[in-house]
């Protein structure tokens, strides 16, 4: 009984570990390595305790290294849904940039410690304070527990899970455009009309004067924004635990 209780809480860390490995809502308070495998290892232990069945051990080093596998690639299929929540926010916030003219201006990002857009950072930010405002990361782990049940451990994984994972890169590439759109649709407006200025006037420098406008116009733009980010999150968040859902039914 213990054997089996440990050898379910050792499948489950490992599927586990790289979700906490890969989650940006670790990374931004520079959580070490070590204290991440060990948060994953209590989390598993707490989790085949409360729900998860017990697995017989396994009869050969083949279906041992079998079943580590699986889990492996599992926990990275989770983990990669919630990255790539955060690189559609880095997606838009480079699309904004550029249009905006801040292509060439970048920040270090507390949570992947590398040079990131600007309007990137402060989305990724503000889904930060979204989450932990609304208590979702407390949702997160609910719904990975429950996953427990609809994907038990040891259990192999199709190929159909790996087909939702690919196409999780078009909803990720359709939620940045969405977010940056407004902001991308109304600086190419004013792009149009400063040409159109520069064409009628030719002795008016579009480029020097043409920088602050469509600087200060972008920032306006998000500032209008920001009462309907909440919005936005819900389905962005929503788009995660679908994802997920996908995942467990395949």
């Amino acid at each position: 009984m213990e054997l089996s209780w440990l050898y379910a809480t050792f499948l489950l860390s490992i599927r586990l570990t790289p979700v906490f490995f890969m989650t940006p809502l670790l990374a931004l308070s520079g959580v070490p390595g070590v204290v991440k495998a060990l948060l994953a290892l209590a989390l598993s232990a707490c989790m085949v305790s409360a729900s998860a069945p017990l697995l017989p051990l396994p009869d050969s080093l083949w279906r041992l290294f079998a079943q580590v596998m699986s889990e492996l690639i599992v926990g990275g299929l989770l983990g990669f849904g919630v990255q790539a929540l955060f690189a559609c926010l880095a997606l838009a916030g480079r699309m904004i940039d550029t249009q905006m003219g801040f292509g060439l201006a970048g920040v270090i990002d507390p949570m992947t410690r590398q040079s990131a857009a600007l309007s990137g950072m402060v989305l990724e930010l503000l889904a930060l304070a979204y989450l932990y405002a609304l208590n979702a990361h407390h949702l997160l782990l609910q719904t990975f527990a429950e996953l427990l049940q609809w994907w038990p451990l040891g259990q192999s994984l199709s190929w159909q899970g790996l087909r939702f994972a690919v196409a999780q890169f078009g909803v990720v590439f359709s939620l940045g455009v969405t977010l940056a759109a407004p902001v991308m649709l109304a600086l190419f407006v004013l792009d149009v009309g400063i040409a159109l200025m520069s064409r009628s006037m030719p002795q008016f420098n579009a480029f020097i004067l043409s920088m602050p406008v469509k600087v200060l116009t972008g920032l306006l733009l998000l500032i209008a924004l920001l009462p309907n980010l909440s919005a936005f999150f819900a389905r962005w968040l929503q788009a995660l635990l679908h994802y997920w859902a996908q995942l467990a039914g395949a």
